[in-house]
């Protein structure tokens, strides 16, 4: 139940991040590779877009985090909490 409440905390993080420091016509609602894009398009940014590169990539780790939950921590589980510590804080820098 940790890694769940963690990983809902992460999320919350980034969209506050995004939220709070982009004057954009539109809020970031979601991470899911849909609303990302969406939320993009709204406010013309491409998808070549250092934000939105990060948001997709901060996106997937969670994903595999969240499909892999059960699991016992393997290395690679910790590996990916480190990158997703590592992208929310390039995130906050580029923002």
């Amino acid at each position: 139940m940790d890694e769940f409440v963690s990983r809902m905390a992460t999320q919350r993080q980034v969209l506050d991040i995004v939220n709070s420091r982009l004057e954009l016509d539109e809020k970031l609602l979601g991470l899911s590779s849909s609303a990302i894009d969406r939320w993009a398009v709204s406010n013309q940014l491409g998808p070549s877009s250092e934000v939105v590169k990060l948001l997709k990539n901060i996106s997937s780790q969670l994903f595999f985090m969240a499909t892999r939950s059960q699991e016992p921590v393997s290395s690679e589980y910790e590996l990916r909490k480190e990158k997703i510590i590592e992208a929310v804080t390039v995130l906050e820098n580029t923002v």
